[in-house]
């Protein structure tokens, strides 16, 4: 159940975990302990997912400084040649690993069924400093 203070978010996943990902899946979600990730596309959102990964723009990251339940981790990114037919050479901006470690209560969280929870401070700050227009949004 989300309080009224929080945001449930489902960000657009517009790729896939790559080859390289090192995961654990003999748990549910799976630790990830390497993130590979391959752009089949890209809608311009600044917050992406990939389950049970977030990826979000060094840009839209550096608006989210003070703000708790969450570390960053490099990620290895690429693009297939599906991201090339689509898209040409579209430019994307350097993403990093939005590892969620936060609980109820701080600003990032996954919640009970995997989805990312962020207070509304957080969003605000995402919403108004980023492109999150392919995200479903709940409260």
């Amino acid at each position: 159940m989300l309080s009224r203070e929080n945001y449930r978010l489902k960000p657009d996943t517009p790729g896939q975990l790559g080859n390289k990902t090192i995961l654990d899946n003999r748990t549910h979600p799976p630790h990830i302990e390497n993130l590979h990730f391959i752009f089949d596309d890209w809608f311009e959102d600044d917050l992406i997912e990939c389950f049970p990964c977030f990826l979000i723009t060094e840009r839209l990251l550096n608006k989210l400084e003070g703000l708790k339940g969450y570390i960053i981790k490099d990620a290895e990114v690429e693009f297939s040649p599906q991201f090339y037919d689509l898209n040409g050479n579209k430019k994307v901006p350097p993403f990093k690993w939005l590892y969620i470690n936060g609980t109820s209560g701080d600003d990032f969280f996954i919640d009970e069924e995997n989805y990312l929870v962020v207070s509304a401070t957080a969003y605000e700050q995402i919403n108004k400093e980023g492109n999150i227009s392919n995200c479903e949004v709940q409260q």
